[in-house]
């Protein structure tokens, strides 16, 4: 199948050095040999070439540039990119990732340029998939789709929390979480949104200042269970937070890991939330160590 693909490169090749006829032709040519192109390209992606296939992408977006169609330019442009992804050429991808979003952004293409934003928040690194992650969100709020926004929204904040931004975690977390409930529709969320912006909190805390961390924590806590009636102590969100805050002001490690080990037997805890725990366990040794 591979070898199909490198006649058609050759033939689309061909018929573009060899043409001769009159200029009036030239559409016609570049349509045709772009048709091989692509062609070209979906063989290579059967045989898992995603290099040549990215190549072929290219060479069919230089002949949509030839006879002037930017719709289609930029759909073999987004292919080229999409097949780059897959041989892990980043850079690469991300350079026409971009040149597509402006052609989106050009049209007003909302839906399709937040569809790239995303995909440019999952090959960029440090804080830019926050910046994209924003991006996409702003679009998709644009369009009116509120829940694809939100969507996005806590993925910033799942990204902030991870790169150890927990200060600005919590804040997305909690506003994310009010604005919920002003929704009938989405307002079931609140509670998780909560949560996490608890946990987030507790990540902060450190050894020297945990009192005072879990005095505000609790605080917090109250207030969150008064604005979210459904964030009660029948929720092992609520269960977790109250037998943690506990264990904290009885300066117990072993009531911490007991209270861990129980949430995480019903609700397995994800790499994240076991990650912030674990900083305001330490924080607690912390104290207990400074004590003796």
């Amino acid at each position: 199948m591979e070898s199909k693909a490198d006649q058609l490169v050759k033939e689309a090749d061909k018929s573009l050095k060899g043409f001769s006829l009159a200029k009036y032709f030239r559409g016609d040519r570049y349509e045709s040999a772009r048709d091989k192109f692509k062609q070209a390209a979906t063989h290579y992606k059967a045989c898992n070439n995603y290099t040549k296939a990215a190549k072929a992408y290219e060479r069919a977006a230089d002949m949509s540039r030839a006879y002037k169609d930017e719709v289609d330019e930029t759909t073999d442009l987004e292919d080229a990119a999409m097949c780059y992804v897959k041989t892990n050429d980043k850079k690469t991808a991300a350079a026409l990732y971009t040149l597509v979003l402006g052609q989106y952004e050009k049209n007003q293409m909302h839906i399709k340029a937040a569809k790239i934003c995303v995909s440019l928040s999952e090959i960029t690194e440090g804080t830019a998939p926050i910046t994209w992650l924003e991006k996409a969100a702003v679009y998709y709020q644009m369009q009116g789709s509120r829940a694809s926004a939100d969507g996005l929204r806590q993925k910033v904040a799942e990204t902030k929390a991870r790169l150890g931004d927990y200060k600005g975690a919590r804040e997305l977390y909690e506003q994310l979480a009010r604005d919920t409930l002003n929704d009938a529709v989405l307002r079931s969320a609140a509670r998780k949104l909560f949560f996490m912006a608890l946990l987030t909190q507790l990540a902060t805390f450190t050894g020297e200042s945990i009192m005072e961390d879990v005095t505000e924590l609790r605080e917090r806590f109250d207030e969150y269970q008064e604005l979210d009636t459904q964030f009660d102590h029948l929720t092992r969100e609520h269960m977790l937070v109250s037998a943690i805050i506990e264990a904290i002001q009885e300066e117990s490690v072993e009531k911490m890991d007991a209270a861990i080990m129980d949430y995480d037997k019903i609700c397995v805890l994800d790499e994240l939330k076991e990650k912030m725990l674990t900083r305001a366990k330490h924080a607690l040794i912390g104290r207990l160590h400074d004590l003796r």
